[in-house]
């Protein structure tokens, strides 16, 4: 009997690799959000640098990397102290990409009352009905990742998302890349070249660390990798370095979609529908629940904080 014989080509074609003797397993690209927080400023300026020039530079690089149509999440807030801050919003959305609420102040959930969180977060709506008429601005990304520590914030919230039209835009990939920008400001004041080739070793360093880490809880939680909702900022740093880290992630594998295509996913669907009683929306709180030790990661805030001051 005659084995048929598939080339590699057309086993890629179907999602699956052969390997040795009739073997094959999933070669499905993996796949990533890419979203960014606090639009329109995000962090200090290093000297010389503009708003509209750090969000000129993350847009560039988005559109060079063909990354699909992009969220940023808006903190009203910065317009109304800076007003020229709009032009990155019409930058923004000039580009193709849309915007989603990240409240009005950037306020924290677990300190405020519930009442302060929901007009914070409706006194950012004219904004975004403005910026985005039309389309889809119904997203809401929680500061600080603060969804609430006790349940009638947690939960009477959720009723207002749900009753408003919104889905939450979970977050399960982050290196606290909004550490770099502050040190970044400060090293560039000072002029020091070589604390600036650290920070960038450093930065590409944590993202790497974190894709192994993503990678090691999805897998031991679900047997694959999940598609995974990256956060980002939009801060000086971000900006220089967002070329060099989406070829870090293209060379892992990668491919870019949308947070709608990521969120379709059914680890989000608690996410998509909070008319859903809460579960655990990140891959830390899934290992929590099910008292799983999270793997090992290089922590380098003590670093930052200390660098060029």
């Amino acid at each position: 009997m005659r084995v048929r014989r598939l080339s590699v080509v057309r086993l890629m074609r179907a999602g699956v690799l052969a390997l040795g003797l009739g073997v094959a397993i999933s070669a499905e690209a993996q796949q990533i959000a890419f979203t960014f927080d606090d639009l329109p400023a995000h962090g200090p300026l290093p000297p010389g640098e503009t708003r509209i020039q750090v969000a000129n530079k993350v847009i560039k690089a988005l559109k060079k990397a063909h990354v699909p149509p992009t969220y940023g999440f808006v903190n009203g807030i910065a317009v109304e102290q800076h007003p020229e801050t709009i032009a990155v919003l019409a930058a923004w959305r000039a580009a193709g990409n849309p915007l989603g609420n990240h409240t009005w102040s950037h306020m924290n959930l677990n300190q405020h009352s519930l009442q302060q969180f929901e007009d914070d977060a409706q006194k950012n709506v004219p904004l975004l009905e403005l910026q985005m008429t039309g389309a889809d601005w119904k997203w809401f990304r929680f500061p600080y990742l603060a969804e609430g520590d006790a349940a009638p914030r947690k939960m009477g919230f959720r009723v207002y998302l749900a009753q408003n039209g919104y889905r939450i835009a979970g977050v399960t990939a982050s290196f606290a890349d909004y550490e770099w920008n502050e040190p970044y400001a400060r090293c560039s004041e000072k002029g020091d070249r070589k604390a600036i080739r650290w920070l960038e070793k450093s930065y590409l360093a944590a993202a790497e660390e974190d894709i192994g880490f993503r990678k090691a809880m999805s897998e031991q939680l679900y047997n694959r990798e999940i598609p995974y909702v990256l956060l980002m900022h939009i801060g000086a740093f971000d900006a220089l370095m967002l070329p060099r880290l989406l070829k870090v992630y293209e060379s892992h594998g990668f491919t870019f979609v949308s947070l709608e295509d990521a969120e379709k996913d059914p680890f989000y669907k608690y996410d998509v529908d909070p008319k859903l009683l809460p579960a655990p929306d990140t891959l830390e709180g899934a290992m929590f629940e099910k008292h799983l030790p999270l793997p090992k990661k290089k922590d380098y805030s003590a670093e930052l904080a200390a660098v060029c001051k």
